[in-house]
């Protein structure tokens, strides 16, 4: 699109023609103003911000937050959320086998979870991903097709209309804007691992497109952990008048999950590598989740004055194959319809921004359970037809008090239906209604490249319908009360983001026993306790500015995540802590840099307190400690490389654990809840991009 550029050049000409015409009795001519007409590129589609667009949108909040540049996980391999999220503090990505499910958590969410998450807001775009019921898949997201992610922590999540404990992560795409040219890139490695991917963005006139293919292919670590996944990202952008922009989002996924099973803390320790062999484990049920995804989605914005409209649309098709100790069949498809509403402007004399929005998501589930015979379908033994509804609405209003702070006050309004209608099979049917209000009050201080920041805000979680049919009665909705303080900014050559939380947290959504140790499945827990760190910094060890481009940098780098997690004099518990999360786990690179493009260095995870599995803490996980390096080069054109070990010292530790309430007696030999990590892996890759 082309914009014309008016320069009026007036006041330097007349001056010079004073200067002329001063030793003269001549009248000066008065001299035409000189214009100037020229041609601009196109700035990016607002729908899609640039990362530094986002990052600008991010320091306005009065809590944790990041922005995510794939430059920093592109220089190694980039397969998992644990390779993606590895030095995002506040984030904890627990891959289960080396493979796209993880149990992933910030503050605490979904602990109990290793797939098919809840507690966090997935997003693309702006436009979330979720299933109605609030699940979420990770195959659903591919880290090689984004140009970048905002990471929302907690109530930090209120702006963008999510209510979740564990906030919002939002995949931002690229776009033919954003990504122009094209790039093939290739990552093989240990363990059979393959994975490519090529994508090609173009533009023209008003119109641009962006699509990436990628392929991934492992027979991983363990035995029966095979992994095949294929994804297609696609965006079409159209400026369809000055003020008027769309764009429209098609993914397609087929993934293929062979589940090697939980083990014993003793097979652990003998040989982590194998998978559950027992009588009617995940070899002789032939465990596995194939997966198929179809999603579309649109979204237009209207430019009026100081006002932007967004209107959001998405369709989501899902289908479900998943043998474990049943054979589980589900056929879901989603629609979501929103409309959001900016306004730049003035309040009392002051800068002031508000921002409000509503959507409404529906799902349908065909959930139907088969018997399992050792890897076939017997007969069907449950059906159910679930229905999940949901009306949110948000507003945020971001006011400029002046002497450097900012205050910003913000509310999620719910409404959530859940209905389930039994066919066949002993779970109940049942139709609940829930609803709240999720409040928020923050004050941010900036001066200079320094921020000080606080907030206190709510947040609401109805039950999934994982939750609801694992209880003979449905849970109540999970919420919390959160304090947050904290700082991000940077100083010569030091940078940094550090938050203190603390969270009181009702109904939260656990695996509990009652007083006599029966088994109440998944149900709520009466009070419990979230409090945390979350700290990521970086710094130049040489002591050069990190403003300034420099031929040679050290970098140290980490994200260190805390979490004391507990019951609040739980009848059963009493102030156990919580399981499913190690307390502490360290992130950390020491990495040498050039201006070509070259580093160099080694990596560390650090799990040094024990991470328990039951609830009554009688059983844990084991501290560990993994050392790895990688080299390469990275550059805009031409060509990119590196190779990357991992796991160096090949340490026998458990990457996640399952979370019971009670481990029972020789829980060492009897309670199969552990997940090995892979052992030692070296990998390698190249990118030509052009």
């Amino acid at each position: 699109m082309k914009f014309s550029r008016t320069i009026a050049i007036t006041s330097c000409l007349a001056g010079i023609a004073s200067a002329q015409t001063a030793d003269s009795d001549e009248t000066p001519q008065e001299l035409k103003p000189l214009v100037v007409e020229a041609n601009r590129v196109a700035t990016p589609a607002r729908i899609v911000p640039t990362l530094e667009e986002s990052r600008e949108e991010l320091r306005r909040v009065p809590g944790g937050t990041e922005v995510v540049d794939p430059e920093r996980y592109l220089t190694g391999r980039a397969s998992t959320m644990a390779d993606t999220f590895a030095l995002s503090p506040g984030v904890i990505a627990l891959p289960r086998f080396g493979s796209d499910e993880a149990r992933l958590s910030i503050r605490g969410s979904g602990m109990q979870r290793t797939f098919h998450g809840r507690g966090i807001s997935l997003m693309q775009d702006g436009i979330p991903l979720n299933l109605a019921d609030g699940s979420f898949d990770m195959q659903a997201v591919d880290p090689l097709a984004t140009n970048h992610i905002d990471i929302l922590r907690g109530g930090n999540a209120l702006a963008v209309g999510a209510s979740t404990l564990g906030g919002a992560i939002n995949y931002i795409s690229s776009t033919g804007l954003t990504a122009p040219g094209g790039a093939l890139r290739l990552e093989g490695g240990s363990f059979e691992y393959l994975r490519a991917r090529v994508e090609s963005g173009i533009s023209q006139g008003k119109a641009d497109a962006y699509l990436s293919l990628s392929t991934v292919y492992q027979e991983g670590f363990r035995d029966h952990s095979q992994q095949d996944a294929q994804r297609f990202l696609g965006n079409f952008g159209w400026q369809v008048a000055d003020n008027v922009e769309t764009r429209v989002f098609v993914t397609a996924i087929r993934s293929r999950s062979e589940l090697p099973g939980s083990l014993t803390k003793h097979e652990l320790n003998d040989d982590p590598s194998q998978a559950d062999q027992s009588p009617f484990g995940a070899v002789a049920k032939d465990n596995r989740r194939d997966y198929e995804l179809f999603r579309v989605a649109s979204k237009t914005s209207v430019i009026h004055d100081d006002d932007i409209w967004e209107f959001t649309a998405a369709y989501t098709y899902k289908d479900l194959d998943h043998p474990i100790y049943q054979m589980i069949d589900q056929l879901s498809n989603d629609l979501l319809l929103g409309t959001t509403f900016r306004r730049e402007g003035n309040l009392l004399g002051r800068d002031n921004r508000v921002s409000a929005g509503a959507f409404l998501t529906y799902g349908e589930l065909d959930a139907a359970n088969y018997e399992n015979n050792f890897g076939s379908r017997g007969a069907l033994v449950a059906k159910a037809v679930q229905k999940a509804t949901n009306v949110e609405g948000f507003v945020e209003d971001q006011l400029v008090l002046g002497n450097g702070f900012t205050g910003v006050v913000a509310a999620v309004a719910s409404w959530n239906r859940r209905d389930s209608e039994t066919e066949l099979g002993t779970n109940p049917s049942y139709d609940n209604d829930y609803q709240n209000i999720s409040p928020k009050v923050g004050v941010i201080w900036e001066t200079g490249d320094v921020q000080v920041f606080g907030n206190v805000s709510g947040s609401y979680e109805p039950p999934t319908f994982s939750e609801t049919n694992s209880a003979m009665n449905a849970n109540k909705a999970q919420t919390a009360t959160t304090v947050e303080l904290g700082s991000r900014g940077s100083y010569a050559n030091i940078a940094w983001d550090a938050t203190l939380y603390a969270s009181a947290v009702k109904n939260e959504f656990l695996s509990l026993n009652d007083e006599n140790n029966n088994p109440l499945g998944t149900t709520n827990a009466d009070h419990t306790t979230h409090q945390g760190i979350e700290f990521g910094g970086q710094a130049d060890l040489l002591g050069k500015s990190l403003q300034e481009i420099q031929d040679h940098r050290l970098f140290l780098r980490g994200a260190l995540t805390y979490g004391r997690f507990r019951f609040d004099d739980d009848k059963t518990y009493g102030d156990n802590t919580i399981a499913g999360l190690p307390p502490v786990l360290l992130h950390s690179e020491l990495i040498w840099e050039n201006r070509e493009g070259y580093y160099a260095g080694p990596t560390l995870e650090w799990a040094p307190i024990k991470a328990y599995v039951d609830q009554a803490n009688t059983l844990s996980a084991d501290p560990y400690a993994l050392l790895g390096f990688k080299v390469g080069r990275r550059v805009e054109d031409g060509l990119s490389w590196f190779i990357e070990a991992k796991n160096l010292i090949n340490a026998d530790y458990a990457a996640t654990t399952g979370v019971v309430a009670n481990a029972g007696p020789d829980a060492y030999n009897t309670s199969r809840n552990f997940l090995p990590g892979d052992g030692r892996g070296i990998y390698a890759g190249v990118e030509w991009a052009w």
